[in-house]
């Protein structure tokens, strides 16, 4: 199965690498219904090649300020599918068999927070933004509760899920929150340079670890 780049999601392919780039720059590559469309297209088609790197990242300054602002503000019940799939796009690139690093310039807030912790690695520049600030427009995320104590630990996951406020890149480093922390012309290299580290290993392997990270394990 192939898909082309649409629009709203670019898409980069090599043999041994895909790059997926959200390219809605006037609104900060903020989610909506046809980028997360694009997107869950793009990690459907590949959700079997085993040892397939991939890249997310975004066009201009900022990777990814989350949702729509249009859309939290507003009433969600317009956008009945919205919510699932989103969610299926989450679990989409937790469980691709290959190794999947975002690049973070500028800000990963809210969903786009949320789609890091489905990440193996996660690159922020210098001068990025890291938040996930759902409780600020009344919305109890159950991805990021569900994850984030299991990278953070319970008590800074309930900072960061109750207050809604951002952190620095160096914290969030310190957190687990993010692999590396680099200038921000340096930060899409450095995800391709993890990548391809890794896709120097046999993809089964590779493919069975991530997994087992996952939980996949019976023991």
């Amino acid at each position: 199965m192939s898909v082309d780049s649409t629009d709203l999601v670019e898409l980069d392919r090599t043999d041994d690498l895909l790059e997926v780039r959200l390219n809605r720059p006037d609104k900060l590559n903020a989610l909506n219904p046809e980028l997360i469309e694009g997107l869950h297209e793009a990690f459907t088609a590949v959700a079997d090649e085993r040892g397939l790197g991939i890249v997310i990242t975004g066009a201009g300054r900022v990777t990814c300020a989350g949702m729509d602002t249009e859309i939290v503000s507003g009433d969600y019940g317009e956008y009945p599918d919205l919510h699932a799939t989103l969610q299926e796009v989450y679990q989409l690139i937790e469980t691709h068999p290959g190794p999947v690093a975002i690049a973070g310039r500028g800000a990963l807030v809210g969903a786009g927070a949320i789609i890091s912790l489905s990440c193996e690695f996660v690159v922020l520049s210098e001068d990025a933004t890291f938040a996930i600030p759902e409780v600020k427009y009344d919305i109890a995320s159950a991805r990021a509760a569900d994850r984030l104590p299991d990278v953070v630990g319970p008590r800074a996951a309930a900072e960061l899920l109750l207050t809604g406020e951002e952190i620095d890149p160096e914290r969030a480093r310190s957190l687990g929150l993010a692999t590396d922390v680099v200038p921000s012309d340096a930060v899409e290299d450095r995800a391709r340079e993890l990548v391809a580290t890794v896709g120097d290993h046999d993809p089964e392997t590779i493919a069975e670890l991530i997994e087992l990270l996952n939980g996949g394990a019976d023991t």
